[in-house]
């Protein structure tokens, strides 16, 4: 029985790849050329910002734009631990503490209140995060940011063809860091992005890049990383980012079509969508609470018999990160969504070139086990 993958790249025609990389490749201007050039303005336009930056991933992008911040050691940001590690490590790699605060239990996205509650002395910014490509509520998050003069640094690595308010994803906060993965909707293979409207911290960035260095290209006036983008990366990127709408689209009517399968499935329940936001469909998960007919593991080996790959997501939370609980932190209150999150959320295939066939036979198969 042929195996269905969680997720697949669904990659641009690999001839126009090579059309696309030819010239950089001919003049042996092979990184920072000007295919990432025209990844970055198609970027800034599609999100409607000032600034695009591609860089080598989500997570350098994030190490990068707390860098920039220039925050005191030991600064505390403020993060969900229901996300990827990647968020957490960047911070601490920065030499800042992570404060951890629980997700909503709808939408699983950081709980505002929360974040109120975990501010100190020592909170230098904030680091909200799209969960599955869902936006977290921006409006809420500004409010405190600009009350409390912090900025917000967004992970919004699972984010790129979402939108808040009618208004695309990549001008919220300080900035937003996106993902350009194979695991992503719109992909580079490898990558990242990050937006923004603050031409300085742009500028900073695009240096910090680059190792630090400064207009001459010999004096490096900032401590840096090498964090560029290749321009076959850069190719595969321009050309993914053109057919986004089909791609996000194509994953919408799949996860609609897994939330109409599921949905009388006793003990099971699904990610809120709020009607002030919509979707990258990054990833589509069944959260199988203790009223269902089998547990969330139990279900789990149970499509692997079947061929059928799935994953626990996000699991453990980053509180419960071996790495993670040996570095200093700070928890706010008791997680009690993001422990339930954990213990129930699992991941099914979604990939935007999925066959109906394909889906048909991972809901007939949850139907089987959990119906």
């Amino acid at each position: 029985m042929e195996n269905i993958p969680i997720i697949r790249p669904t990659l641009p025609p690999m001839e126009r790849i090579v059309e696309t990389f030819q010239q950089s490749y001919d003049f042996g201007a092979v990184t920072l050329g000007k295919v990432t050039a025209a990844l970055e303005e198609r970027t800034a336009e599609f999100t409607q910002t000032a600034h695009a930056l591609a860089v080598s991933s989500c997570t350098s992008g994030l190490m990068l734009a707390f860098a920039a911040m220039e925050f005191p050691e030991a600064s505390e940001v403020i993060v969900p631990s229901f996300t990827f590690a990647a968020t957490v490590q960047a911070i601490v790699w920065n030499r800042l503490t992570p404060v951890y605060v629980d997700c909503l239990p709808g939408t699983f996205a950081i709980d505002p209140d929360q974040v109120r509650r975990a501010l100190s002395p020592r909170t230098a910014a904030i680091c909200p995060v799209t969960i599955y490509g869902l936006p977290p509520d921006f409006n809420e998050l500004q409010q405190i940011s600009s009350q409390h003069g912090l900025p917000m640094i967004c992970d919004s690595a699972q984010g790129l063809g979402s939108t808040y308010k009618g208004k695309p994803s990549g001008g919220f906060g300080t900035c937003e860091v996106f993902s350009l993965s194979p695991t992503k909707v719109i992909t580079a293979i490898e990558g990242g992005l990050i937006t923004t409207d603050d031409s300085e911290f742009a500028d900073k960035l695009r240096m910090m890049r680059d190792y630090g260095k400064g207009p001459g290209g010999e004096e490096m006036v900032l401590n840096g990383l090498s964090a560029r983008m290749s321009e076959l990366h850069a190719s595969v990127g321009l050309l993914s980012l053109e057919n986004a709408r089909n791609l996000v689209d194509a994953r919408l009517r799949l996860i609609e079509t897994y939330r109409h399968r599921t949905k009388n499935l006793r003990g099971c329940r699904v990610q809120e969508f709020p009607g002030d936001r919509t979707s990258s469909g990054n990833y589509f998960t069944l959260l199988i609470g203790p009223k269902a007919k089998k547990d969330r593991d139990a279900v789990r080996a149970e499509l692997r018999a079947a061929n059928i790959e799935s994953k626990r997501y996000f699991f453990p939370p980053v509180h419960e990160q071996p790495a993670l609980k040996r570095v200093p932190h700070r928890i706010v209150g008791d997680l009690r969504n993001t422990i339930a999150a954990s213990q129930e959320s699992l991941a099914l295939p979604l990939f935007s070139h999925m066959t109906e066939e394909q889906q048909q036979r991972v809901c007939d198969c949850l139907v089987s086990v959990l119906g």
